[in-house]
C-alpha cells in the first residue's frame, strides 16, 4: 500500500480516532476511483456483495471440483503405481528365472537334435533291412526255383521212364502183332480146309442121319471156337 498506492496518489488514509486501537484504514482518493472506473473491465473486480458471493460459491464450487480431481487422480496414481509394481515383481521373476529357462530351451534343443539323429540312423537301419530282406528273399527265391527246376527234371525223369517203358510195350505189341499175323495166314489155310471137311460132313450127317445135325453143329461151333482161342484170333 505505502510503496506502490501511495505513492501513485491512488489512495488516502483514513483519520482515526485512537490510533493505538484502531488499526489503519485506506479509501481510494478521487484519482483512485478514477482509475478504477477507467480500468474497470480489465480487472473484472466484482463491484457489489451479490457479485462477491457469486465467485465465491463459484470458488467453493472450482475447489471442490479440484479437490475431488485431485483424489481422482491419486486414485489413479496409486493404481498405476500397483501396475509398475506388479510389472517390477514380473521383470524380477522373469530375470531370476532366465537362466532357468535359458537352460530349459538348450536342453528342448539338444534334445531335438538327439531325437534328429536317431531319426537318421533309424531311417539307415531301415534301409539295410530293407535290403536284407530283399537279398534274403532273392537267395530264397532262387532256391525254391532250383528246387522247381529240380522237381521239374525228376518229374521229366519219370516222364521219360514212362515213354521208354511205353515205347518198349509199343515194340512187344507190335512184334506180338506181326507174330499173330504170321501164324493167322497159315491158321486160316487150316481152318478153310477145316471148313471144307465140317460141311462134308455136314452134307452126310444131313443125308444119312439128320437127327445128328444139331450136335454136328455144336460141335463144330465149338471146336472153331477153341482152335481161334489157340491161334490167337479170340481172347
Amino acid at each position: 500500500m505505502e510503496r506502490h498506492l501511495g505513492p501513485a496518489e491512488l489512495v488516502l488514509e483514513a483519520v482515526r480516532d485512537d490510533p493505538e486501537r484502531e488499526s489503519r484504514r485506506f479509501k481510494l482518493s478521487e484519482k483512485g476511483e478514477a482509475w478504477v472506473e477507467d480500468h474497470a473491465e480489465e480487472l473484472l473486480a466484482p463491484t457489489t456483495r451479490e457479485e462477491i458471493a457469486d465467485l465465491a460459491q463459484q470458488g467453493y464450487k472450482e475447489g471442490t471440483e479440484a479437490k475431488e480431481s485431485v483424489q481422482r487422480y491419486r486414485k489413479k496414481l496409486s493404481r498405476y503405481k500397483s501396475q509398475v509394481e506388479d510389472v517390477r515383481d514380473q521383470l524380477e521373476h522373469i530375470r531370476d528365472h532366465h537362466d532357468e529357462y535359458f537352460n530349459r530351451v538348450s536342453s528342448v534343443e539338444k534334445e531335438s537334435e538327439d531325437s534328429r539323429e536317431r531319426s537318421k540312423e533309424a531311417k539307415q537301419g531301415v534301409k539295410e533291412l530293407r535290403g536284407a530282406v530283399e537279398a534274403r528273399a532273392t537267395v530264397e527265391s532262387m532256391e525254391s526255383v532250383s528246387e522247381d527246376v529240380s522237381g521239374l527234371e525228376r518229374r521229366l525223369s519219370a516222364g521219360e521212364s514212362k515213354q521208354d517203358g511205353l515205347a518198349r510195350e509199343q515194340a512187344e505189341a507190335a512184334r506180338t502183332r506181326a507174330l499173330v499175323g504170321r501164324l493167322a495166314k497159315p491158321a486160316g489155310y487150316v481152318a478153310a480146309g477145316a471148313l471144307v471137311v465140317y460141311l462134308i460132313v455136314l452134307v452126310a450127317v444131313l443125308i444119312l442121319a439128320p437127327g445128328l445135325l444139331v450136335s454136328v453143329l455144336v460141335g463144330g461151333a465149338t471146336g472153331g471156337i477153341v482152335y481161334a482161342r489157340d491161334i490167337g484170333v479170340l481172347p
